[in-house]
């Protein structure tokens, strides 16, 4: 499951790249992995691939197909990201999200 912190660095790489640099940038492994050379300045472990890679899919792939997607919510204090569903744009929590996933199979 991504944590929120993927989540949100993801937003920044849409709003950077946007959507579909975004994508590319981490459903790929290799191309996973020279992003985070380029924003970390070192050579990621295969961990920190692994976990900006599943995020990713996460994000544009498993979230879409359970009816469910992200946003981020500014407060005070900063930045907090947030489960929507897409048919009614209400918030959702992380048992809902999980719970879906299982009914998928995912």
């Amino acid at each position: 499951m991504a944590t929120p912190d993927f989540l949100a660095w993801l937003t920044r790489e849409e709003e950077e790249f946007g959507m579909t640099g975004a994508i590319e940038r981490t459903i790929d492994r290799d191309k996973c992995r020279m992003m985070l050379l380029e924003e970390l300045g070192y050579d990621p472990s295969d961990k920190q691939v692994s976990a900006m890679y599943e995020a990713g899919r996460m994000k544009y792939e498993t979230l879409p197909q359970i009816g469910a997607g992200t946003s981020s919510v500014t407060y005070p204090w900063g930045k907090q990201t947030w489960y929507r569903d897409l048919t009614t744009g209400r918030r959702i929590g992380l048992a809902d999200v999980e719970f879906r996933m299982d009914m998928m199979g995912l």
